[in-house]
């Protein structure tokens, strides 16, 4: 049985790549801070410590792959630096090494400080010479499931989110990511390839809240937040969290919506056709009807602090 060892194992993306492991019948050794979240036997939970090399190595020790992704609101050194030590460490233990960078990322520079710095952990992730395939995955079904956007569904009759009125966007739910990563293990013709990946369909704010609104039986709406009405939410709710100063996160926040709603680049990084990547990677995606019918749609305590991207 293959052995793939999981970065970040206990959040959003990494517990959909653990689930879909061991659906797909793989070994996991789960990378977490947090003990005791996965009960099964085929689940190793390790430690490991991101400016240590020698803690790197023995957590990969004897994999076949590692996955790794990171949150893409973090300090961009910090970002850089552990994605290079990643990198260098699969390299040292020559294993397969899949990321996933939990938004889009340009194949250059665009100018646009998120999307740049989505880039340069892509660059410095593979600076070890590590046999690596990227997925650039544009938007989480997944958020709506989160602190900043379930209590507005659930309590308000809302789809609150920064998307301007007829934004189009592939949204794609985190088990299909994990599929892609997956399906890309032994596929040698991937490995340095960096991939826009989506879901099966283009959705506007109106089309989600519509979808939700079938689901739940009652009338949710959409409203749109200004990016700044959207950064702050976030800064209150990561406040604790996020190791980039509060107004810093703002002001990326910020930058980052007012870019995906109004760039003058000709450039919806939200939107991919996917007929192309299902062409290599022939895997099932999920539409959102089908992922919101998955879900419980009640009041939980969500402890996982984790943003999902996009």
């Amino acid at each position: 049985m293959t052995l793939v060892t999981v970065f970040g194992a206990s959040g959003r993306m990494g517990q959909a790549q653990v689930r879909q492991l061991l659906l797909a019948g793989y070994q996991v050794r789960a990378i977490t801070r947090k003990k005791g979240v996965f009960k099964n036997e085929n689940v190793t939970e390790v430690s490991a410590d991101y400016n240590d090399p020698e803690s790197l190595d023995n957590a990969i020790k004897g994999s076949d792959a590692a996955f790794y992704n990171k949150p893409s609101f973090e300090q961009v050194t910090k970002m850089i630096d552990f994605c290079a030590a990643v990198g260098a460490a699969a390299a040292r233990a020559d294993i397969r090494l899949i990321y996933q960078t939990a938004a889009y990322a340009p194949d250059d520079e665009i100018g646009q400080y998120n999307y740049d710095r989505v880039l340069a952990t892509e660059r410095a992730l593979k600076q070890g010479g590590a046999r690596t395939t990227i997925f650039r995955p544009v938007l989480f079904m997944d958020n709506t499931l989160t602190k900043w956007a379930r209590n507005d569904i659930i309590e308000n009759d809302e789809f609150a989110y920064p998307h301007k009125e007829g934004l189009q966007a592939n949204w794609i739910c985190l088990d299909d990511v994990a599929k892609f990563m997956i399906a890309s293990l032994e596929r040698d013709d991937l490995i340095g390839r960096a991939m826009v990946i989506g879901g099966p369909e283009v959705l506007t704010p109106q089309r989600i809240a519509d979808t939700l609104s079938g689901h739940l039986g009652r009338s949710i709406k959409p409203k749109t937040l200004t990016p700044k009405e959207f950064a702050i939410r976030m800064a209150d709710i990561f406040e604790g969290v996020s190791d980039i100063g509060r107004e810093d996160y703002i002001a990326a926040m910020q930058g980052f919506y007012e870019y995906n709603n109004e760039n003058t680049d000709n450039l919806n990084p939200f939107k991919v056709d996917m007929e192309d990547v299902l062409e290599e990677i022939p895997i099932k995606l999920t539409t959102f009807s089908e992922w919101v019918k998955q879900q419980d749609w009640v009041p939980i305590d969500d402890d996982i602090t984790t943003p999902s991207g996009g």
